[in-house]
């Protein structure tokens, strides 16, 4: 994958210790630094957050400007005041706008992961997959959420690493080629495999770049089966993959960070839910038990808290709830510090309230059963998700 140095070339003693992190993060800072230009400020609506950020990012040097967001609902300005938060949805929205199936820009398996780009013509020649790659790498750089969709093998070729080798059949999309391959490599003998060289209506094998005069035998549909492997999840995709990487290496970042694995998280999808509810979990128990109760009914709410958060298998509810507080709906490659306090400034609220820009979350206490404060929760994360200084998000 990464380039990997000999004994020859460093003595074991005195090899660099490198923490890939901080590397990324080097990097990171590096390119933060090339903002140079005045500060962006971008309205987007929630209705057509896609079309707003095509637009945006389709403009020329958007990149060499630090990116503030105001999120706007039903024409309503949402009031929340840009310390990160609105930038942080804005990027979440998008980027789950761009997996909806009628935009046809991927295709893929598990519920949105181990993603293919689609060789769409309109997503093509409107430089959509450029836009995408180009705001993954400013949504990294502002601390952000990436984009840990893509099937390894797609992120391998866009950071330029050998991965024809890595190939294979559980890769391949279409179905009846799927078929075609097995019937390919479970003939018997001569006749069995020309019968499914002859099943090929859909003309797959003229398609992949197989040499024509060459016939099909035995000894080479191994070789046949390579080229439509190949054809199947890199060839035919060639222009969405291009157009993506070309987008990726906005400010060189691809160029920049080849060699860094960490940079794996921001594209290649790895269970992201379940590394998010792990993280979740993790965080919100350790702040809530650093909080010091004054009363009997901060104390209640305390242990309703702690109850009230998902279980290890319930991975969309601690989506949902890490959305709420974050504004984002996956973990930033870097993590991101959340923070827990009890409401005294409204103690009688009954609902949890997220302050988005601070990753804060605020613990009702205007509750007086369990029941009703398992029930406010349901309810602020089913309806609480529309926006900043609405209801109880601010």
């Amino acid at each position: 994958m990464g380039h990997t140095e000999s004994k020859d070339e460093l003595a074991p003693e005195t090899k660099p210790e490198v923490k890939e992190e901080e590397s990324l993060n080097g990097v990171l800072r590096e390119l933060r630094a090339l903002q140079t230009q005045p500060t962006n400020h971008l309205i987007a609506d929630r209705s057509c957050v896609l079309e707003n950020a095509f637009s945006y990012f389709k403009s020329g040097k958007s990149e060499l400007s630090p990116l503030e967001v105001s999120m706007v609902t039903s024409g309503y300005s949402e009031h929340a005041k840009e310390q990160g938060g609105p930038m942080r949805e804005f990027f979440s929205l998008f980027f789950k706008e761009v997996l909806r199936k009628d935009i046809d820009m991927f295709e893929g398996q598990d519920h949105g992961q181990q993603l293919f780009p689609v060789n769409n013509a309109r997503a093509i020649e409107n430089h959509w997959f450029h836009a995408l790659g180009k705001a993954i790498v400013v949504s990294t750089m502002s601390g952000g959420p990436g984009f840990p969709y893509l099937a390894p093998i797609v992120v391998q070729y866009l950071r330029g690493l050998e991965c024809e080798h890595d190939l294979n059949i559980s890769m391949v999309q279409n179905m009846l080629l799927r078929q075609l391959i097995k019937r390919i490599n479970n003939a018997a003998d001569g006749d069995q495999l020309q019968d499914a060289v002859d099943s090929d209506v859909e003309r797959y094998i003229d398609n992949c770049g197989w040499p024509r005069p060459n016939m099909i035998t035995i000894s080479n549909r191994l070789e046949l089966t390579q080229y439509l492997l190949k054809w199947e999840i890199l060839s035919k995709r060639f222009a969405a993959l291009e157009q993506l990487k070309h987008g990726l290496n906005t400010l060189q970042f691809l160029d920049k960070t080849r060699d860094l694995h960490e940079v794996e998280k921001i594209l290649q999808a790895e269970n992201g839910d379940h590394a998010t509810a792990e993280y979740l979990k993790e965080s919100l128990t350790k702040e809530i038990g650093r909080l010091n109760p004054r009363s009997e009914r901060e104390t209640n709410a305390k242990d309703f808290t702690l109850k009230c958060l998902p279980a290890n298998k319930r991975h969309s509810e601690a989506v949902s709830l890490f959305h709420f507080i974050t504004g984002m709906s996956s973990l930033p490659v870097n993590g991101i510090p959340l923070e827990v306090e009890f409401n005294r400034v409204d103690p009688s609220s009954e609902l949890p309230q997220a302050i988005t820009c601070i990753q804060r979350l605020r613990i009702p206490l205007g509750n007086e059963t369990a029941i009703a404060f398992y029930s406010s929760f349901h309810k602020a994360l089913t309806h609480g998700q529309y926006g900043f200084g609405r209801s109880e998000r601010s």
